[in-house]
């Protein structure tokens, strides 16, 4: 065995210190990891109210919805994450094309059109309810198919939030799906 030298001396004495210092970073590091995980679920945690669910994910628009990205899903044009928050279901997904502003998107599961069109008409009259009387709603036919779209919109800000009510067809029956969008929408 090779006798100590001088610097092996000296880290041998402090090694003591250092594993001590080593021991309060990590437990500081740990706790403020810790800190702002349970910071982050606080902000997230479930509410029931409808409109408390709108403005929750109004403010989370402010950051392209990161703190509401959770796994990302594999596309090719877009960046399209999981979210770890759902308006509705548990199929909720955030999506980005390039620069532009995310989109945040659930849907309803496929029902008979008379039960959409219920779900597509209380949606529009309790989102109207939610934003009051700044947001403007604009309502049309959708482009490729038969279904309908009601946008609201403002002057204070680039948001659009909509749903729309989206036709498909099966081999026997057609069946019909509601779309929720909030997020920057290009005209």
């Amino acid at each position: 065995m090779e006798p100590m030298n001088k610097t092996n001396k000296k880290l041998a004495q402090n090694y003591p210190r250092f594993k001590k210092a080593s021991a309060i970073v990590f437990t500081v590091v740990l706790a403020s990891c810790a800190n702002k995980n349970t910071l982050a679920e606080k902000s997230l945690e479930p509410v029931s109210n409808v409109c408390q669910k709108i403005e929750l994910l109004s403010k989370a628009y402010e950051t392209n919805f990161e703190q509401l990205k959770q796994s990302e899903v594999k596309a090719r044009a877009s960046n399209i994450w999981q979210a770890k928050y759902h308006l509705i279901g548990n199929n909720c997904k955030i999506w980005s094309f390039g620069a532009n502003k995310a989109t945040y998107s659930c849907n309803t599961i496929e029902v008979e059109k008379k039960s959409a069109e219920n779900y597509y008409t209380n949606t529009k009259e309790t989102l109207q309810q939610c934003l009051g009387d700044d947001w403007q709603l604009n309502e049309s036919k959708r482009n490729h198919d038969d279904g309908m779209k009601a946008e609201y919109s403002t002057a204070n800000n680039d948001m659009i939030i909509s749903t729309h009510l989206v036709p498909s067809s099966g081999v026997f029956k057609s069946k019909w799906s509601i779309y929720y969008y909030l997020g920057k929408v290009d005209k």
